[in-house]
């Protein structure tokens, strides 16, 4: 019984994982566990130059450096995402409500 459940379990992860754009990988990690560049660069399938680059360009939080590598816990790396994630929100919701403001009203609205 116990391996009819690691093969659900199995079944359903690797269902999610050939989603496009779907990386299950990280949000089943515990929020310790380090992560260092090559690690994110595979999970994201990337070159571990983009995961630099990304850094740069603030879409990835600065690492920590261990002994000489780059790393970050999972848990950083959610709450960056998920923060990022908020103040795109906000962003949005301001500049919808900037041009709300700067629209011309319809002539049935001007009476």
């Amino acid at each position: 019984m116990n391996d009819d459940l690691n093969l659900v379990e199995t079944e359903s992860m690797s269902d999610a994982n050939t989603l496009p754009g779907v990386i299950a990988e990280l949000g089943e990690l515990k929020p310790g566990s380090i992560i260092t560049e090559e690690g994110i660069a595979k999970l994201f399938q990337r070159h571990v130059v983009s995961v630099k680059r990304a850094v740069q360009r603030g879409e990835l939080p600065p690492p920590c450096k261990l002994f000489g590598a780059n790393v970050w816990t999972v848990g950083t790396l959610i709450r960056y995402i998920e923060t990022r994630l908020e103040q795109a929100s906000d962003e949005a919701e301001h500049t919808a409500k900037r041009l709300a403001k700067l629209s011309p009203v319809s002539r049935s609205h001007r009476r």
